[in-house]
Formats: structure tokens, sequence, C-alpha cells
């Protein structure tokens, strides 16, 4: 990334807006103790194999319509 330096001799630094924003979405996630339970959570039951990948989950959501 560029960096700028102005006349009080700071470092600083240009982040394009999108990557500004994602950064920020991406702190949010992570001061949310909740939802971070909830990941965390969802990843142990990935690692456990008790979760579905997508042909799984829809081959069960269209035999449950049916």
């Amino acid at each position: 990334m560029p960096t700028l330096t102005i006349k009080s001799d700071k470092p600083m630094v240009l982040v394009p807006k999108d990557e500004y924003d994602a950064l920020q979405e991406t702190v949010e996630i992570l001061s949310n103790r909740r939802l971070m339970n909830d990941i965390n959570a969802a990843i142990k039951e990935h690692e456990d194999g008790k979760s579905l990948d997508f042909e799984e989950f829809w081959r069960s959501e269209m035999n449950g319509k049916q």
C-alpha cells in the first residue's frame, strides 16, 4: 500500500475504501462475542463431521419437500 507523509511527519497509509470497509466489518465481527461463539461452534461441527456440503443439504431439502 502506498504511504504518505504530511507536515507532522507522521506516517500515513492510504487504503482503498472497499478495503477499509472490509477491515471495519472484520473488526465488528471479531468484537461480537456471541457471533464469534456461533462461528466457532459451526467450525467445530464441521471439523467433527456434523455438517453437510451444499449438495447434501440440497438433497435433504428436496427430499423433505416431497
